[in-house]
């Protein structure tokens, strides 16, 4: 059972800590996404250290619709430096550190597309550039411009780590490679061991696991309010629209009806199955439902 009071850091965090951008909504809703993405991760008490270029990855898919050249949404305040006395030399602040980057990358995405970027393909960039054999496909420049984008982003993100909650470093520490971690600490699959990661405590990502609906829906909701109090060059944006760009998702799913015949020939064999959400066993003549790799409803991911 999840700790209650790591369950209220949460909430905390999104309804009440002081935010001048959005990075501290985007940082809780990357590490709910990634406990979504590790179901079956068994911690036993563990903390959990997630790489910053995985979270990283999160944030190209949440910013995506944000960063239309020729529409931006901006996603905190853009204060004015004055560097001399005239006004036309006067410049304005970009409001995410990470903006040029990926702005210039997803014009060499629209550019290698050959049409308008959806608000979707944020998720099916990072799930493509993934990818081995897909990331071969694409051009080296648009491949240079996404590495840059995660560098970017993960420089970014220790600001939010950093000041989530009361103070300095009071809920996350701050960000260690993994030949610095103690053995109390596990990384998530894939993590490398020169890679700076995000600790989180293992009752923090139990409340995560236990309760990744509502905060999955309490991110999408606060981010909606931040950004409609943000002032805009389009007027007429709303709240409605930023949940559009903020849930829109990839329609291009493969059929599993090949994978569903293996499995019941698998069933009829004798083989048990057991779904990772509920745990419950499948055997014959047990009704079950498949998916790809996570929920479509869940993560917009196009691996099976």
């Amino acid at each position: 059972m999840a700790d209650k009071s790591a369950g209220m850091v949460i909430s905390t965090i999104l309804k009440h800590d002081t935010k001048i951008t959005s990075y501290k909504i985007a940082l809780l809703r990357a590490i709910n996404d990634v406990v979504l993405s590790f179901p079956d991760l068994r911690s036993y008490r563990q903390d959990i250290a997630i790489p910053l270029r995985l979270l990283a990855e999160f944030w190209v898919a949440y910013y995506w619709g944000f960063a239309q050249i020729d529409r931006p949404i901006w996603q905190g305040q853009r204060a004015t430096t004055f560097k001399e006395v005239t006004p036309s030399n006067n410049k304005r602040k970009n409001d995410m550190a990470f903006r040029p980057a990926l702005t210039r990358f997803r014009e060499l995405w629209e550019h290698a597309l050959g049409s308008a970027a959806r608000p979707s393909d944020g998720f099916f960039v990072i799930n493509e550039l993934r990818v081995p054999r897909k990331r071969k496909t694409y051009p080296p420049i648009l491949l240079d411009a996404y590495q840059q984008v995660l560098k970017d982003i993960s420089k970014t993100l220790e600001m939010p780590i950093r000041y989530a909650g009361p103070g300095n470093w009071t809920v996350f520490e701050k960000p260690k490679q993994v030949k610095e971690l103690n053995d109390r600490t596990i990384a998530v699959p894939s993590t490398q061991p020169h890679e700076k990661c995000l600790v989180v405590k293992a009752d923090l990502w139990q409340v995560f696991r236990e309760m990744s609906l509502w905060v999955e829906a309490l991110c999408i909701h606060e981010w909606c309010l931040f950004t409609e109090s943000v002032k805009q060059d389009d007027s007429s944006l709303d709240r409605g629209d930023i949940y559009t760009l903020l849930t829109d998702r990839p329609d291009n799913r493969r059929p599993l009806t090949w994978e569903r015949n293996k499995i019941d020939l698998l069933i009829l064999e004798g083989y048990t199955f057991i779904c990772p959400w509920t745990h419950r066993e499948i055997t014959q003549g047990v009704a079950y439902d498949l998916d790809h790799l996570m929920p479509v409803s869940v993560y917009p991911i196009n691996e099976l």
